[in-house]
């Protein structure tokens, strides 16, 4: 038997909290000052000291998620619903899981496909690691395959494959998942295609795909490409590229300006500010006046 559904999901949404007042309360997340969970688990905050934050932010867990669809609300419904809230999503994982019948796809059989070179995802450039279980006088047992950077899985997210029978101590190789955990604008623009089209294993497969059979089968599902024009979500590089631009721009721009003036003030000229240009690659540097911070 194979499942598959949205396992997490995480997305600031236009909801008043007038409307928790009577659910239970829980504490808070860091940059929250206050937290509130419905009668399905669901979880909503409020009170980020950021003024420009006007949103709630909602987290529904695996466990919330499956209370959804017992009463109904399949991960179409919930995504829609939040979309409709005006939600964005900052992280979705996607998971699939093989319960032992004719066929299992393991931990080890991951491992193998990423050590041939059969995984094709952006992801694969943060390489992968293991998490084993050891026991006296018996063989390794490979319980958890991460797929990605785990140092960078805030921003990027991760892959993860492991033995879920471990959870109900039960023996190894009966039941095996595979998440996809997806961050920031790949996980809005993820939301807003299974949203649309209902597709979570082809969407799975967009950024995470191997080329595999047994991996076919779990999926059933040819990958979806994203839609082209102002759907189209940007590439993981282009992501990373603009927030490096937004830390030069917040952080590093602020802070030469001031080494500049410093400089001018006790006649230092510019020399530094033009070796530095020189250093960051940028050839006119030599060609112009660097910078004038004259009024």
């Amino acid at each position: 038997m194979i499942e598959r559904h949205i396992d997490y999901m995480q997305v600031s949404v236009l909801k008043p909290e007038g409307d928790c007042a009577a659910m239970d309360i829980v504490p808070a997340l860091q940059f929250y000052k206050r937290g509130y969970r419905d009668t399905l688990g669901l979880r909503y905050y409020y009170g980020n000291p950021n003024p420009k934050v006007k949103k709630s932010l909602c987290i529904a867990s695996g466990a919330a998620l499956q209370n959804c669809r017992d009463k109904g609300l399949d991960d179409n419904y919930m995504l829609n619903s939040m979309l409709e809230q005006d939600g964005k999503f900052s992280r979705l994982d996607l998971a699939v899981t093989e319960y032992i019948e004719k066929d299992l796809v393991t931990v080890e059989d991951v491992e193998a496909w990423f050590k041939r070179g059969l995984v094709e995802s952006p992801l694969c450039s943060g390489g992968a690691e293991k998490l084993q279980s050891i026991e006296p006088d018996k063989e390794d047992i490979l319980e958890t395959l991460y797929i990605g950077d785990l140092n960078k899985r805030g921003t990027r997210g991760i892959f993860r494959a492991y033995d879920k029978g471990v959870e109900f101590e039960l023996p190894e190789h009966l039941i095996t998942r595979l998440e996809l955990e997806n961050r920031g604008e790949v996980a809005h623009a993820c939301a807003e295609r299974i949203a649309r089209d209902d597709n979570l294993a082809g969407n799975f497969r967009t950024r995470f795909n191997v080329k595999h059979h047994d991996f076919d089968r779990l999926m059933d599902s040819e990958i979806v490409k994203p839609m082209r024009g102002k759907a189209k979500p940007k590439p993981e590089a282009e992501i990373e590229m603009d927030r490096r631009w937004k830390w030069l721009m917040d952080s590093v721009a602020p802070a030469m300006k001031e080494a500049i003036e410093f400089d001018e003030k006790r006649g230092f000229g510019r020399s530094r500010p033009f070796n530095f240009a020189v250093a960051a690659g940028l050839k006119w540097a030599d060609k112009v006046d660097l910078l004038d911070t004259s009024d």
